[in-house]
């Protein structure tokens, strides 16, 4: 006997969200680190070309945007928790709101009078 209670497809929502939560934090993470990683390589590659500049005022200009680049990166690194938490709040609203049924209220839907 089928339970009355029990909604078709209702879990695989929930199997989907779980796992786009899962994907989600893991892409960010791994941006987060290949970028630090590959800027970090990048610079080291072309450090000697940055010092054989001989406008001082070019070089300094190079220098504070790389600085400011690195800086960023710093910041959005320690945004992850605050990451984290919305995508885990926009998961559970998503579920929360997926298992309510707003469809079967204010009568039927492409029905006649």
């Amino acid at each position: 006997m089928e339970e009355l209670y029990k909604k078709k497809g209702q879990a695989q929502g929930a199997v989907g969200a779980i796992i786009t939560l899962i994907v989600g934090v893991g892409v960010s993470v791994l941006v987060l680190i290949f970028v630090g990683a590959l800027g970090g390589q990048t610079y080291n590659l072309v450090e000697d070309d940055i010092n054989a500049i001989n406008d001082s005022t070019i070089k300094t200009n190079v220098e504070n945007s790389i600085k400011s680049g690195f800086e960023a990166l710093e910041q959005t690194g320690d945004y992850i928790p605050i990451i984290v938490l919305a995508v885990v709040i926009s998961i559970v609203l998503f579920l929360v709101l997926s298992m309510m049924s707003f469809g079967s209220m204010g009568g039927g839907r492409g029905t006649a009078l």
